[in-house]
């Protein structure tokens, strides 16, 4: 597989997992090579639908399987030999039902709760970045991995910072398309769209362009809500809250356009409920604050300066940079848990596994 790797600091403490070959070996190699991390999703995914759903593992495949199963199975069967080969790579009796219920889960979880991530996508001399932070309970941490992808018979190749076991997430391609994505709660749900990992995958996969990927999301529709910050190497770039029942675009101002976990478009129909941690509201107050200021001034869009706005820490714990709040249990023991910075115009790449605002190991990637 073309590009590179590299850590600029101590070892990762993130397993990177390259795969090429068929929807099949690529399934395989993947579960194969973190097959502790995807039982490790299972076991975290157990917990986190039954305090969020209420529902048990058995239950959360049932549901998996007979809502969500026959729609992309229809709409993308070859996703689906990828699934089956993780469910046969990792091993330990999981089967292609389990694999399929991890990729649905927010489509089982999310529209009963929603996590915390900032995102932030940014064009300005000859040059347009996405940046994340993705906000999670501390266990997700052990289970995530960074994906490298080459399909066979694809001129494009895609990386992705995510959770094993899931075929998609946050991430770009070699063609210079990329995506950020923030969870929204919203009970809107529609079985007979693609669930948003699936479509997160399917983008980064085939989008060769923000209007492609545009048209991907208007040809398969999204099964529940998402927001994307969607951007491509030409420095097109805008952010499209997703739900089953529309999208609703929110265009750059002053270069850059911001977004957290609630939805803000216009256009969005009154029955399309919102129900946002107010930490939401002040996340995305303060990321656009910050980088206001650094357009005032004159200050260069960089990794670096990039990932200081997401090591801000005001409003602390719920602030961008998220700390656990004291005394806290359970589903409410959200954290960062990771920070992935893109540059579309030269492929380039960082990750960092770990709450930015700390000093941590940087994995510098690029096509």
């Amino acid at each position: 597989m073309n590009g590179a790797s590299k850590v600029t600091m101590n070892d990762p403490i993130v397993k990177t997992v390259y795969c090429t070959g068929s929807p099949y070996k690529i399934g395989f190699t993947h579960g194969s090579s973190v097959s502790a991390e995807v039982h490790h999703n299972v076991d975290m995914y157990t917990y986190f639908f039954g305090e969020t759903a209420k529902i048990t593992w058995q239950q959360a495949r049932e549901r998996a399987v007979t809502r969500f199963l026959p729609t992309i199975e229809r709409q993308w069967p070859e996703i689906i030999d990828e699934m089956r080969g993780i469910a046969e790579g990792a091993g330990g009796g999981l089967t292609l039902e389990d694999i399929v219920t991890l990729n649905v889960r927010t489509e089982i979880a999310f529209t009963n709760y929603t996590d915390g991530c900032t995102s932030l996508g940014q064009s300005g001399g000859g040059k347009m970045f996405l940046a994340q932070n993705w906000d999670m309970i501390p266990e997700l941490q052990e289970g995530m991995v960074l994906l490298h992808i080459k399909p066979q018979g694809s001129e494009i190749a895609l990386r992705f910072l995510g959770e094993a076991g899931i075929v998609g997430k946050i991430g770009m391609n070699s063609a210079g398309f990329g995506l950020c994505m923030n969870a929204l709660r919203s009970a809107a749900l529609n079985p007979s769209n693609m669930p948003v990992h699936v479509m997160s995958r399917r983008l980064l996969q085939y989008a060769t362009s923000y209007d492609a990927a545009v048209a991907i999301i208007r040809e398969f529709g999204l099964a529940s809500s998402i927001n994307y910050v969607l951007a491509d190497k030409s420095g097109k770039f805008a952010d499209i809250e997703c739900s089953p029942v529309g999208t609703f675009l929110i265009r750059p101002e002053n270069g850059f356009v911001a977004h957290s976990n609630h939805f803000y478009g216009l256009g969005r129909p009154s029955t399309l409920k919102d129900h946002p941690a107010a930490d939401s509201l002040t996340r995305l107050a303060r990321i656009r604050e910050l980088s206001e200021d650094d357009i005032r001034h004159q200050v260069d869009t960089t990794f670096k300066t990039l990932r200081s706005r997401l090591s801000d820490e005001q409003g602390s714990p719920p602030a961008i940079c998220r700390s656990v709040p004291p005394g806290a249990k359970g589903i409410d023991r959200i954290i960062t848990l990771g920070t992935i910075l893109m540059e579309l115009t030269s492929c380039t790449g960082q990750a960092t596994i770990g709450r930015p605002c700390e000093d941590l190991p940087i994995v510098d990637w690029s096509f």
